[in-house]
């Protein structure tokens, strides 16, 4: 990367995903730890570049990609942008700084452009008013898709100002009949015990209004550092050229020869791969049976991606803000680019926990010899690997076999990759159970049953 010609990088690695609240304060948010919010009035982004550490990077492969990036002056540097919330009918209001080599915008589809920004430190004050509702990407319309593919994206989610006169919240002003029962009977309904997505729960510091962002993108470091070192709208900063490179350089055995091709190596969600986005609690929802949570899902890049997930269907509540009339209850959904959509995660049991009635929902479930109860999972819940009190050096290294985690990945396969051969490095996430709220106490651990050190041991039936 050495060869880059323009401004020094900031050098950054794997950080928090960051959330920032514009506008009307919002206390559910700001309690919940699943997000580093914090509150202003305004906006400072910054246009700018950064160096960024990638999911394979170590002393002996130094895995970086280069990015332009939006950064907010309250936060470290991070492809994507913020997390930005607001409420619906606030102001928000923008400081934009352009320190790239040519003109740079923010747009939000339906709601804001800022217009080309021009080159060389130069700062812009924008306002706009929240109109809408729903899931928004904002990105740089401008040289489409390089700028926005090289980093200038992120997510602005507008909340409802109330709920509907007599009815639960929704993510919605105007939800569909189906989207507002639906709400209204999570929690109080024998079909979805448990709690109302509005509801939390501080003695078993479960935040309300739960919801996460996935937002979809890929990256290239030898193209991304074409693009760097062109000069303005030259080279591959030309749209044709950057599209030909990414999606038509030819197969290279980079294992034999060391030549690189263009195409995309990482596959990313909020710009974490593999096991930093699968057990990232900024993406990868942790909460136990009878806590439903939203999952917003927004594509930034240029792939296709065939998403699945386990453990639970999960409800389509919008398309593109467009929201649904006849709720989808599905396990799998095709994220395009620029293409969003929002799901419900109910956080039933899973189906295939064994019961009575054969379906994730409470029963009595059946048995077995060894360890009693198939729900809640005793042995799991209580198991160590390596065993308790195991260290690297000073760090404690042992690990809980909970939250038991279920994966969402993508039926695209390439997506899963990383540098194109780490498989399980990609495009991966996913929902974690750590307990459940029908078992008493809805605790995440089982005193009554045994600690079991190591996967090579067993435990006595739970008592």
């Amino acid at each position: 990367m050495e060869g880059i010609k323009r401004r020094d990088f900031l050098k950054y690695g794997l950080s928090g995903m960051a959330a920032v609240v514009v506008g009307t304060k919002m206390p559910w948010l700001m309690e919940n730890e699943a997000y580093a919010a914090i509150h202003t009035q305004t906006l400072n982004i910054h246009i700018t570049d950064a160096l960024k550490d990638m999911v394979t990077h170590n002393a002996i492969n130094a895995a970086q990609c280069y990015f332009w990036i939006y950064k907010e002056d309250n936060f470290p540097a991070e492809c994507p942008g913020p997390n930005i919330f607001t409420t619906q009918g606030d102001v928000v209001r923008l400081n934009i700084t352009n320190d790239l080599d040519e003109p740079h915008s923010i747009y939000i589809p339906g709601m804001f452009d800022s217009g080309p920004i021009p080159p060389g430190h130069v700062k812009v004050t924008k306002f706009f008013t929240a109109t809408k509702s729903g899931s928004f990407l904002y990105y740089d319309n401008l040289n489409a898709p390089v700028n926005r593919m090289m980093g200038l994206h992120g997510a602005f989610i507008v909340m409802p100002r109330a709920a509907a006169a007599g009815h639960k919240f929704t993510p919605y002003d105007k939800p569909t009949p189906m989207i507002q029962k639906l709400f209204d009977d999570l929690g109080p309904t024998a079909h979805w015990p448990g709690l109302s997505w509005e509801q939390g729960d501080v003695a078993t510091n479960t935040p309300a209004f739960r919801q996460h962002i996935w937002v979809t993108h890929e990256a290239s470091p030898i193209l991304f550092a074409e693009v760097g070192n062109a000069a303005p709208g030259a080279g591959a900063r030309i749209p044709a050229n950057f599209l030909n490179a990414i999606n038509n350089d030819p197969y290279a055995d980079t294992f034999n020869t060391g030549v690189f091709n263009r195409k995309a190596h990482f596959f990313m969600i909020n710009g974490q791969s593999g096991h930093f986005s699968h057990n990232n609690p900024f993406i990868c929802p942790n909460h136990r049976v009878g806590e439903p949570c939203i999952i917003r899902v927004l594509g930034a890049g240029l792939s296709t991606h065939s998403m699945h997930i386990h453990a639970n269907h999960v409800y389509v509540l919008s398309l593109d803000n467009q929201l649904s009339n006849d709720l989808w209850w599905v396990d799998t959904m095709t994220n395009r680019p620029l293409n969003g959509f929002d799901w419900l995660v109910p956080y039933m049991r899973p189906p295939d926990v064994p019961n009575i009635r054969g379906i994730g929902r409470p029963d009595t479930p059946l048995t077995t010899l060894a360890l009693g109860t198939t729900w809640p999972p005793f042995e799991e819940l209580n198991t160590f690997i390596p065993p308790v009190g195991t260290k690297a050096g000073a760090i404690e290294i042992s690990v809980q076999l909970s939250p038991l985690c279920y994966p969402m990945h993508s039926h695209t396969e390439a997506s899963q990759t990383s540098q194109g051969g780490n498989y399980n490095c990609g495009l991966i996430s996913g929902i974690n159970f750590t307990g459940d709220r029908n078992t008493p106490g809805g605790v995440t651990t089982f005193p009554n049953f045994p600690i079991i050190q190591g996967p090579d041991k067993t435990g006595p039936a739970a008592g």
